[in-house]
């Protein structure tokens, strides 16, 4: 090798490694990218969700809504941890459209993103997880319906990193994780080897921090049931780490592998095969739930 690509190539694994570890540094900015823009506005869509704003225990006000069935009680609550980015604005309609299927969908914005206040760091919005599920498990008692907790990608971790912290889990029927992970290290890994060169992705999966991973408590979600579900063709967070954290998790467990499915697009907004079998699932769990 000549001595110039010599140095082009020193620089160029010094430059990366040196944008590597500020962003490790920084791994917030890494792991959320909230935005404030109002994307499909709710009403456009035919829905009128009641509009709340729940003060967390730092004062923090967290925007939450709720779509509700019309004319009739709901057949359950989910509520939905969305993915690390936009905001609750663009992800609610993945799951909206179980609200026509008589359950209701209670979304939120995590601190950072929409109108919620403050900043996205990791460990906040893990307090604030918990005071939203207490929240959505003292509506369902009220309303006498079982609940149910729906995590996509980045809002998977975080559910089931605070479902398995409770302590009460009265109440809650499911717990969902989809296209989701058990190891923050793992996904950043995978990512870092697609975006750099090969011994950068070994560097973020090595010094990338797995504090407040999934994968440390999902044994602790049981005995309530566990859904993973993951695509076969996820080029966001890859299918083996679906699989990690299934393997993971404790009885009674299921594993949904969607063959040729990418990234939260199996259920095509409730038109695909496979949301009619959720639908058909959920269903059957209701049928043998005892309040």
């Amino acid at each position: 090798m000549k001595p110039a690509s010599l140095m082009y190539t020193n620089f160029r694994y010094i430059y990366y490694s040196i944008l590597i570890l500020f962003l490790l540094g920084n791994c917030s900015s890494m792991l959320f990218h909230p935005t404030r823009e109002m994307y499909i506005p709710p009403e456009k869509m035919g829905f009128q969700p009641e509009k709340l704003s729940l003060r967390m225990k730092d004062g923090t006000n967290i925007k939450v809504w709720i779509f509700k069935p019309s004319k009739i009680k709901a057949k359950a609550s989910i509520l939905q941890f969305h993915g690390n980015g936009d905001n609750m604005s663009s992800h609610y309609i993945s799951l909206v459209w179980l609200v026509e299927k008589g359950y209701e969908l209670v979304v939120w914005d995590y601190r950072g993103y929409g109108d919620s206040e403050g900043e996205a760091e990791k460990e906040p919005i893990l307090e604030d997880s918990k005071e939203v599920l207490k929240f959505q498990q003292n509506r369902a008692k009220e309303l006498g319906i079982p609940w149910i907790v729906y995590g996509q990608s980045m809002g998977g971790a975080l559910a089931i990193r605070s479902v398995g912290e409770m302590q009460n889990k009265e109440g809650l029927l499911l717990v969902v994780g989809d296209g989701t992970f058990a190891y923050y290290s793992h996904v950043a890994k995978t990512v870092a080897e697609r975006v750099f060169f090969f011994p950068i992705g070994q560097l973020v999966g090595i010094f990338f921090s797995d504090h407040l991973s999934p994968g440390e408590v999902v044994s602790q979600i049981s005995p309530v049931k566990l859904l993973i579900v993951h695509g076969t063709q996820d080029q966001i967070v890859s299918y083996p780490n679906g699989m990690e954290l299934f393997q993971k998790a404790k009885d009674p467990k299921i594993f949904w592998e969607i063959k040729g499915a990418g990234h939260l697009d199996w259920t095509e907004m409730g038109r695909s095969k496979g949301a009619k079998n959720f639908q058909n699932y959920l269903e059957e769990l209701i049928s043998h739930w005892n309040p």
